[in-house]
């Protein structure tokens, strides 16, 4: 036997091997269609742009998250020094304070909030976390994050159950004049 044709073969038992000790999966919902799930996120951004928001210190940065009753997301915000406020580090050492973590029980659209009480200079990251389902919620949804104050950004986008993102957004801080 060549080479050439025990390759198919050794990938499928790569690929058996590597899913035999894989845990079961839930059973889920039906997948809804990336159409909706892309509507969903784009009414959600402009749910954020429309929202007015408190008022922010001069060179302070706000950090939002929306998302739909369907499910319990958390927002990430990494700073440039790369210490990340979430619900379990917040306030962090350069400022960052997470304002709200909504959970199932809050109505929708639900906002997570971070703000930095001021920029420092370099990329701030963000990410989106989708731990659990509310019950009888969806396994996939639609997101929108807004970054504001003295720099912006804006995404939008969605995320299966079970699934982090570690970077849905980069905002650059350019270096004071």
């Amino acid at each position: 036997m060549s080479m050439l044709s025990a390759f198919p073969t050794a990938l499928i038992l790569l690929a058996v091997v590597a899913c035999a000790g894989a845990p079961p999966s839930e059973p889920s919902h039906d997948p809804r269609p990336a159409g909706e799930l892309a509507a969903e996120a784009h009414l959600l951004a402009e749910h954020l742009r429309e929202t007015p928001a408190a008022p922010l210190p001069d060179g302070a940065v706000r950090v939002r998250l929306a998302f739909g009753g369907d499910a319990d997301l958390d927002l990430y915000a990494t700073d440039p020094s790369f210490e990340t406020v979430y619900f379990a580090n917040s306030p962090t050492r350069a400022g960052g304070t997470l304002e709200a973590d909504v959970r199932c029980d809050a109505p929708a659209p639900r906002i997570e909030t971070v703000t930095f009480a001021a920029v420092r200079p370099g990329t701030y990251r963000v990410g989106v976390d989708f731990p659990e389902s509310c019950e009888g919620g969806a396994d996939e949804i639609g997101f929108a994050v807004r970054v504001d104050g003295a720099i912006a950004g804006e995404r939008q986008g969605s995320i299966a159950k079970g699934h982090f993102l570690a970077v849905v957004l980069e905002v650059e801080a350019p270096d004071p004049p």
